[in-house]
């Protein structure tokens, strides 16, 4: 896979360029245009790791980096804000921040060639958990009042997928507001976007879920592409999902509640979707830190008839190829193996920390909704 492979290079030819170095509400070092430009030239090397010299990419790579992490300030005050309004809401609400990761902000890129890297919404983000979509509502409601520290009257943008859900299954409230410093000495952090998520418990857990199936199976699920079967299933979870909360249900689905039911239950079925999500969070919770630390890559071997999940560790990707291909020659059905790159397990601890109680969360959600039309 190139995206991991490039950036474990980059890895092991930086280690010195931790975020902590660059911290510290650091300031924006360069003209968005230098800026843009890095973001074209590092896509280029991230598809193509190799092709292109290390001096070629190395002062790219720092404005990236640099980009990235000025954003600290603003994502700050924003997530300040943030749980001042949720404290008028609800009182057990989670809130989490985070700057976007260098691997996903270059793969966005490449997702989306004529995207800016100036211009990108998300490098940093808050999300704020709530109970139900009547808190949801109500903490959205807040931001349509003009703050002058956070952003002036129409300068938001909202995306409303609760109430126009995405096709693939995906439900929330998206806000991306421009930061507008009080103090002149913060006048260098002007303007930079952060985005702000509202989810409900059920909507994370659902988010949750096509993080881990993203994670396990390497496809772009969480992306709106990868297999047609797990993009229906996750249509259809959205709107079993949406029946619950009393909320639009998924365009390209099943108006009828007892249709809609039973074809998820026969994508669950298909897609093994349970055992996979059990096996998959038991295995990390009880993977030895051991494979973490002295491994790059995961080999997750699945016995769906025992329903139990062998763990082994390789040093290199070659490696675990060849294993996963034996398991494959060996044509035995009851076995589901996939490969795992550890940086990406580490990754998805670290997004959702919450991810044992989400999965479990999105496991019940799933049979709750396949009980009720039986």
């Amino acid at each position: 896979m190139a995206f991991a492979s490039a950036y474990q290079n980059l890895a092991d030819c930086s280690p010195e360029w931790s975020l902590e170095d660059m911290a510290e509400w650091a300031k924006r070092e360069n003209g968005k245009g230098a800026i843009d430009r890095a973001g074209q030239l590092l896509m280029e090397w991230w598809t193509s790791p190799g092709d292109i010299p290390l001096e070629k990419w190395t002062p790219a790579f720092r404005i990236v980096q640099n980009w990235r992490v000025c954003h600290s300030l603003p994502l700050n005050v924003i997530q300040a804000g943030l749980r001042g309004r949720i404290r008028r809401v609800e009182q057990n609400a989670i809130v989490a921040q985070r700057l976007k990761r260098f691997s996903s902000t270059m793969n966005k890129l490449v997702r989306e060639p004529d995207m800016k890297l100036s211009q990108m919404q998300d490098l940093g983000g808050c999300r704020a958990i709530l109970s139900n979509v009547q808190a949801v509502t109500a903490l959205y409601r807040m931001y349509e009042q003009p703050e002058p520290h956070l952003h002036e009257e129409g300068s938001l943008k909202c995306y409303d997928y609760i109430t126009n859900p995405k096709e693939d299954g995906y439900r929330g409230i998206h806000v991306v507001a421009r930061y507008h410093p009080r103090l002149a000495e913060r006048a260098p952090w002007n303007g930079q976007r952060i985005e702000i998520q509202l989810r409900t418990r059920l909507q994370h857990a659902f988010a949750t879920a096509v993080e881990t199936v993203t994670t396990f199976t390497r496809e772009p699920l969480k992306f709106g592409a990868g297999p047609m079967e797990w993009r229906r299933f996750f249509s259809l979870m959205g709107s079993a999902l949406a029946i619950r909360e009393q909320t639009p249900l998924v365009g390209n689905t099943q108006n009828d509640e007892a249709e809609l039911i039973t074809e998820l239950r026969e994508a669950a079925q298909v897609l093994r979707v349970t055992q996979r999500l059990r096996g998959w969070t038991n295995a990390l919770r009880t993977l030895p830190r051991k494979h973490i630390k002295n491994f790059k890559w995961l080999l997750l071997a699945l016995d769906t008839t025992k329903n139990t999940i062998a763990v082994t560790g390789y040093p290199n990707r070659e490696q675990a190829s060849q294993a996963v291909s034996e398991i494959e020659e060996s044509k035995r059905a009851d076995l589901d193996a996939v490969l795992v790159w550890v940086k990406s397990v580490k990754e998805l601890r670290a997004a959702y920390p919450n991810y044992y109680a989400d999965t479990k969360e999105f496991i019940n959600a799933m049979d709750a909704a396949l009980a009720s039309k039986q």
